[in-house]
């Protein structure tokens, strides 16, 4: 057995050798010609110029033993060499130097990715060069350096757009179109190709990239689909329908942010979710950072999401109009000059949101009853996006984008027993606007440099007028305004009035540049200054009004390590030094993911963070809850600082993915003030998060579907706190179910989405989980897709909360005294019925 074992190796081993021996007989024939006719004769893989090679005439009659001995003939003294990647030789050009000892040369491939059809560039481009992956800046710009190879093996992938495999020669300023997967046009279609859909997620632990052309078919579509899509995502808070503020993995109020172009957006009010502070046609791309994120990305010790606004189209006219029974939305893409355009875009409410039967309070008296009470809403909306974008001639990017945004929300409560009279009005109104201008230099070495100079600002006023005066036996005047004495007074008034401005200024400048095929160098440096206004008037009596200026500095420095495909490894400091508080706080991270195979991954990170700004909460002597902005000082204030550590796993086969990853973050320094017989204290606290994000996604034959589910535990200690134990934080939720379909069939968009929440707990009773209410939400959408000539129209029907769950708000609880032993607890109600026609015209 063992001889004829031996004998078929040898026989096996002769064929092979055999197999591969070639036999050249050419006279005169162009070299190009001469490597098709030995891929055809020998089925052998070449990647070649086929113009350069045409200029070379080869004329052989010999046999040689192998391919790599023939390609050593064809190419002797000829300006050419070859490498072999896999299985296919790459033929190139080498410039012959006349030194005695060879050169050692360094080849940089650098460019930008862009849309095929609307020449956009395609920001965070995922991009892997000859096995090394990297991803591309805020512009869709890269660079890669290699001091061995000048031909280069490029594969692209970018959310809802095909893959690009291409193999390119050394060269800078090249340019990458992606196709897009999903077209306007019905009459176009593009096949066998792999496509990636609506959502990458565990190519980097806690961070997650979202597919924005995918929300315009998710329920609510129109003025709120950048947000409806993230409160699908596994560890953004859904429940609860948080208004102002994004809570991801446990973050507190104003400790995540919303970066928009570069500038932060602070949280407009935007009452039941239907509009968000983003114009969905300003979207372009958007960057879930849930924590553990690199040393590039500081200023808050939550999470980050990182939305690019779109460039315009340079070469031609494009028009959007939404309307719907809420707003209406335009939007509009001028062409400037050669190479900039213009895009202005507008949002204004013009229907009542609320209708008052469908908001309803809840009151708690003596006996333990519920009475249902009405409130009586009014809201207002307006905002305005401008953007000017372009390129230079000689590749470098600029551009200047402008929001602003007021809206304004009150209401009025009027309550009548046989005791005593009430009247209750609330008002809020909220001002956001942001600016920045970005200029992103192309070096000749390959390098980038980026300069961002932003702004923005929150102006918040908040008002309250509360009067009690006797009940029907008093003599009252019975308007239904309330009760009044005999005298026709109010026996008991109250009048606040709180203002708040939160303003953010920034000079950062970011440099990345490739010093090898392996490593790849970021830093930069920042300056930031904020200031912080705070007035607030009782009885038309001012009690305070102060002003809070601040200011720092910092920078960063990190190494994105990537020896191969299968493993990359990202580590950097931050540093930031509070001009004010005089202490430099060094802020160390480290990420990696391995490549266990082709369908597994693993990633971990873990970094520490600090937040020079705090969103501090108010608790008044009834247990209401409000949020004020200041400046970390290390006196009163305390500098935030928090821990976090991730690890994650994701399979990824074909279209389906199932990704987990687990998450522990621990936060010192909050602040809270709490008010007790007219006197107000400030306590510092600390807070502790942990918990598990699953989530499992299947594409099949244009459709979608995706189940998220979070389990997670937000504990806190205040100073004030009757005992050493943690306790749960007010949004505390144990258990979050989310699920998402969309289903096509042409011309029909049809798509559904469900979120199941277990909880808040109530302010006052805080471990008391028979208190807590549960929250269920089902939305249904369908779209129908047409075109009339070079009109584009989509309209449909999508209806919010389909069953009418009577839902609340988690950090809507209002508390007003009525009489001597008994309070009026107002719930205010989540998003009820709500249904929403709407049509979209686009050219």
């Amino acid at each position: 057995m063992k001889k004829y074992f031996l004998f078929v190796c040898i026989s096996i081993s002769g064929f092979w050798v055999n197999a591969q021996k070639l036999e050249l007989v050419f006279q005169d024939k162009p070299l190009n010609e001469v490597f098709i006719e030995l891929r055809d004769q020998y089925n052998l893989q070449f990647s070649f110029d086929d113009s350069s090679l045409s200029k070379f005439l080869v004329t052989a009659e010999q046999k040689f033993e192998s391919p790599e001995k023939a390609l050593d003939f064809l190419l002797n003294d000829l300006p050419l060499a070859y490498e072999k990647s896999g299985d296919v030789f790459l033929i190139y050009p080498f410039i012959v130097t006349r030194t005695a000892a060879p050169l050692v040369r360094n080849y940089r491939l650098a460019g930008q990715f862009s849309d095929k059809e609307t020449k956009e560039s395609l920001a965070y481009t995922q991009v892997l060069i000859n096995g090394h992956g990297q991803m591309t800046d805020q512009k869709g710009n890269f660079s890669y350096l290699s001091n061995s190879d000048s031909a280069f093996h490029v594969q692209a992938s970018y959310l809802g757009y095909y893959l690009l495999d291409t193999l390119v020669s050394a060269g800078v300023q090249q340019s990458f179109s992606l196709t897009p997967s999903m077209y306007k046009i019905d009459e176009i279609k593009v096949e066998g190709q792999k496509v990636v859909k609506s959502l990458q997620v565990g190519n980097t632990a806690g961070v997650m990239r979202l597919n924005h052309q995918v929300a315009g078919y998710l329920p609510g579509n129109g003025d709120n689909s950048v947000f409806n899509l993230l409160r699908l995502q596994p560890g953004v808070l859904a429940a609860g329908e948080q208004s102002n503020d994004l809570i991801i993995w446990g973050s507190y109020e104003g400790q995540s942010q919303v970066l928009f172009d570069g500038f932060a957006l602070f949280g407009m009010k935007n009452f039941n979710d239907n509009i968000s502070a983003v114009n969905p046609f300003m979207a372009k791309d958007i960057q879930v950072m849930k924590g553990g994120y690199s040393a590039e990305y500081g200023e808050r010790v939550g999470g980050l999401v990182n939305i690019t606004g779109t460039d315009g189209d340079v070469d031609d006219l494009h028009v959007k109009l939404n309307l719907n029974n809420m707003t209406m939305n335009g939007f509009v893409s001028i062409p400037i000059a050669k190479k900039a355009a213009l895009v202005m875009a507008v949002r204004q409410t013009y229907y009542e949101l609320y209708d008052p039967t469908n908001i309803s309070l809840s009151t708690r008296g003596r006996a333990g009853n519920l009475v249902d009470r009405n409130l009586y809403p009014d809201y207002n909306f307006r905002d305005l996006n401008l953007k000017f974008s372009g390129e230079t001639d000689n590749g470098d990017s600029y551009s200047l984008s402008f929001l602003q945004g007021k809206d304004r929300f009150s209401y009025s409560l009027e309550y009548e027993t046989q005791r005593s009279n009430l009247l209750y009005e609330d008002k809020e109104s909220n001002r956001q606007i942001g600016f920045s201008g970005r200029y992103n230099k192309g070096w000749k070495s390959g390098a980038r440099t980026e300069l961002t100079l932003a702004y923005s600002e929150l102006d918040t006023e908040t008002g309250n007028i509360h009067q009690t005066g006797g009940g029907q036996t008093s003599g009252g005047s019975g308007n239904g305004m309330g009760g009044t004495d005999s005298s026709g007074t109010w026996q008991t008034s109250v009048d606040d009035f709180n203002q708040n401005i939160i303003a953010e200024a920034k000079v950062d400048l970011q440099n990345h540049i490739s010093i090898s095929s392996t490593h790849k160098l970021g830093f930069g440096g920042s300056y930031y200054y904020n200031q912080v206004q705070f007035m607030e008037d009782s009885f038309q009596v001012n009690l305070v009004d102060q002003q809070i200026d601040a200011s720092r500095v910092g920078g960063y420095i990190e190494d994105h390590f990537s020896p191969g495909s299968d493993l990359q490894i990202t580590a950097g400091i931050r540093m930031e030094y509070p001009i004010a508080v005089g202490e430099l706080y060094v802020q160390p991270r480290i990420s990696g993911t391995a490549n266990l195979n082709d369908y597994i991954k693993v990633n971990g990170a873990w970094g520490i963070y600090n937040q020079y700004i705090a969103r501090s909460s108010v608790i008044d002597g009834l247990g209401n809850y409000r949020y004020l902005w200041a400046v970390c000082n290390n006196e009163d204030i305390p500098v935030l600082n928090a821990r976090h550590a991730v690890v994650g796993f994701t399979y990824n086969k074909g279209d389906f993915t199932f990704s987990i990853e687990a998450f522990d973050k621990k936060t010192d320094g909050l602040t809270r003030y709490v008010e007790d017989v007219g006197l107000s204290s400030l306590y510092e606290g600390k807070s502790k998060s942990r918990g598990l994000d699953l989530f499992l996604k299947q594409d099949f034959k244009g459709h979608s579907f995706w189940v998220a589910y979070t389990v997670s535990q937000t504990l806190e200690h205040f100073a004030y706190f009757a005992t050493d134990q943690y306790q749960r934080a007010l949004h505390d939720q144990r258990h979050e179910l989310k699920a998402a379909a969309l289903i096509k069939v042409k011309p029909f968009f049809l798509s559904a989405n469900y979120v199941y929440g277990s909880g808040f707990p109530d302010p006052l009773l805080i471990n008391d989980e028979s208190y807590e209410r549960d929250y269920h939400r089902l939305d249904v959408s369908a779209v129908y897709r047409f075109k009339i000539k070079k009109l584009s129209l989509e309209t449909g029907v999508s209806i919010l909360n389909v069953f009418n769950y009577e839902n609340i708000k988690y950090d809507n609880f209002i508390r007003v005294p009525d009489d001597q032993d008994a309070t009026l607890n107002l719930h205010a109600e989540a998003v009820p019925f709500t249904p929403t026609m709407f049509l979209n015209f686009s050219f």
